[in-house]
């Protein structure tokens, strides 16, 4: 690799900073050369490459001094995708079990799978352009507590919250296009700011509540720990470049006059440049800082925000600056505001005070060297690789090593179907009066999955190399249920009627809806199965007309709404010698067991459905049946006094 030198590029939005290094026996990383180039032009923009083109030539350039310097060819270079193009999501998903049972390694692999699922169907809603690099578990839950492991532990539901992180094919594209242009291979690729935290914040400190800013010209990459993890990360999309475009708006300078005079404003108290117009002109520091201040200001109230929602919302015990545009006069004051921290703990990181690394000369000793080192880091020392490739099925497959890759990642990142490699149970979903139920098929059959010619699972890590060879299961089939299989589960209610024990059949409904004993239970059902709550419901069970009889329950003579429980004393008297009458201009009728009265002018079916409240449209899961004193009818039926509708869905035939 590049004579014994590790080639580290940080391609930025105004410069381009190369470093050789090379790792010493003490353990060490030594930087022994480094070159720097500007952007002739604006090629890039937000860290976005614009101008494949320009870039390489620069690179080109890069390689060609240090090359020189080292005397050696360099063929390959170590480099990070920019920050602003990484998206993340923070996705929580459950599983409900159906009684309480230890949890096994395959259940918090089910838990997270479906959480990473859940992530990238969310994702694929809002864009098409993205693709998962990996994911973090965040916290998990057992019975909706938060726990470090549920694995092991007994409980009737386990949950996990995870972050999801994505990017963009393009921006990893246009990187390998200029670096093939300017001759150069990709031999480690990582994010940005998983590079400047890896110098900045090291896993040793990150036990403690920190933010990073890497604060660049284009954009400010932000991530934070807690707890001994980077817990998230953050974007924002402005930095350096719109303090120098208000120079330059202001004092009417083109683009890179205004850069010099906002790298001179810790230098000098007085400046002198020439505007566009060819005027020779002389400002103090303190009228340029009072041009520039709504911007710095709004650039530090943006990245407090950004921090404090990543970090649950509230401030972090302290924070770390990179990056040039770090440097940015009264910057950091503001942000000592706006998270309302003291101002010695917003620190501005410089290659003072990190450990593990030496330089061969003063140079770079600004905070702009963190990322340049972090990329370099990340690339020296195998076990921070953030960019493996393997072969799965003989197909070369390039993946992020956000977090420990694993067999399902690659599946994953090929558009295998994870379920369909590991054969896995079929189930529905649902709920059963108001409770969470499932339902599973018999046992899927696993896949073969083999890594180097050895058995593997989904959870088996990879390295960089690995040959991947995975040949998919059998799911099983998904369940098939009906609403009398479930009813068989409930005893039936017993009632005292007339004097005599009777056994009553049960309310049994599907999203609120009576179904025919045949129906087959779907996910997502809500699935009523139940004695009859009221005397309504008891007259649909008994179809007994209330408008021909009266009802007594414990004595009291009842109507529709007067509450029942099993055992209940009921009389049901003879006949009414005549029905009494509705009120003048109005029509009685009943919808599944609910009184309800009509306008003469309205005595259509379609009006009484509606009246009910009825809900027939949407997703149809068989044949709709309406029928009036049980016969069908149409929406447009005329309908009499004492008419007896029912609505309920019926298997296709």
């Amino acid at each position: 690799m590049n004579c014994e030198y590790i080639f580290a590029l940080d391609i930025g939005t105004r410069t381009v900073i190369g470093l050789l290094c090379r790792l010493a026996d003490s353990g060490e990383m030594v930087v022994e050369h480094y070159h720097v180039e500007w952007h002739p032009q604006r090629a890039m923009l937000d860290g976005q490459i614009h101008d494949v083109g320009q870039v390489s030539a620069v690179l080109a350039r890069i390689k060609e001094a240090l090359e020189e310097k080292a005397g050696c060819p360099l063929k390959g270079a170590a480099i990070a995708a920019a920050g602003r193009a990484l998206t993340t999501l923070r996705v929580t998903e459950k599983l409900d079990f159906s009684s309480p049972r230890e949890i096994d390694r395959e259940d918090v692999q089910q838990l997270e799978v479906k959480a990473l699922a859940a992530a990238r169907e969310e994702m694929a809603r809002k864009t098409d352009s993205l693709y998962c690099v990996g994911f973090s578990p965040v916290t998990y839950y057992l019975n909706d507590l938060v726990i470090a492991n549920p694995l092991g532990q007994r409980g009737s539901s386990i949950g996990i919250e995870i972050i999801a992180t994505f990017l963009p094919r393009v921006v990893v594209d246009s990187l390998f296009s200029s670096l093939a242009k300017a001759g150069l291979a990709v031999e480690s690729l990582t994010l940005e700011p998983i590079a400047a935290m890896a110098v900045a914040v090291p896993p040793q400190l990150r036990l403690l509540n920190l933010a990073l800013a890497d604060i660049g010209a284009g954009t400010s990459d932000i991530a934070v720990s807690r707890e001994g993890t980077i817990v998230a990360y953050g974007m924002v999309d402005m930095a350096g470049d719109e303090v120098t475009e208000a120079i330059a708006q202001h004092y009417l300078l083109d683009f890179n006059s205004a850069e010099k005079v906002k790298m001179q404003l810790g230098k000098q108290e007085l400046l002198e440049f020439t505007d566009v117009l060819g005027n020779n002109c002389r400002e103090s520091r303190e009228a340029i800082l009072a041009v520039i201040e709504p911007v710095v200001d709004k650039l530090a109230r943006e990245l407090s925000a950004v921090i404090k929602h990543s970090n649950g919302g509230v401030s972090p015990a302290a924070m770390f600056c990179a990056g040039g545009g770090s440097l940015t006069p009264m910057l950091r004051e503001r942000l000592a505001q706006y998270l309302d921290l003291p101002l010695e703990r917003i620190g501005i990181r410089t290659r003072d005070n990190i450990e593990g690394v030496r330089f061969s000369s003063d140079d770079l000793k600004g905070p702009d060297i963190i990322t340049p080192l972090g990329i370099a880091l990340t690339a020296i020392k195998p076990r921070e690789d953030h960019f493996i490739r393997i072969w799965l099925n003989g197909q070369g497959v390039t993946l992020f090593n956000v977090q420990k890759t694993t067999v399902a990642q690659a599946l994953m990142h090929s558009g295998l179907d994870i379920d369909a490699v590991a054969g896995s149970d079929s189930a529905i979903a649902f709920e059963l009066n108001g409770q969470p139920r499932e339902l599973k098929g018999n046992p899927g059959r696993a896949g073969k999955i083999m890594i180097n010619e050895v058995a593997a699972a989904l959870d088996t890590q990879l390295i960089s190399g690995d040959r991947l060879e995975v040949s998919p299961g059998e799911r099983s089939n998904q369940p098939a249920v009906t609403l009398s299989e479930l009813a068989a589960e409930f005893p039936l209610p017993q009632y005292v009627i007339n004097g005599t024990a009777m056994e009553l059949p049960l309310v049994q409904r599907i999203n609120s809806l009576p179904c025919q004993p045949d129906i087959l239970i779907r996910p997502g059902d809500k699935v009523e199965i139940r004695p009859p709550a009221n005397v309504g419901e008891l007259a649909v069970l008994m179809d007994l007309d209330l408008s021909q009889v009266t009802i007594k329950v414990g004595g009291s003579t009842a109507s529709l709404d007067t509450p029942l429980t099993p055992g209940a004393s009921i009389v049901v008297g003879i006949e009414k010698t005549a029905p009494s009458p509705a009120r003048t201009g109005e029509i009685p009728v009943t919808v599944n067991g609910l009184s309800v009265s009509l306008p003469l002018e309205r005595s259509m079916l379609a009006y009484a459905l509606a009246q009910a409240d009825i809900k027939y449209t949407g997703e149809t899961r068989g044949n709709l049946v309406i029928t009036v004193n049980g016969k069908e009818a149409e929406y447009t039926a005329l309908l009499n006094s004492g008419d007896k509708i029912e609505v309920f869905w019926a298997p296709k035939a």
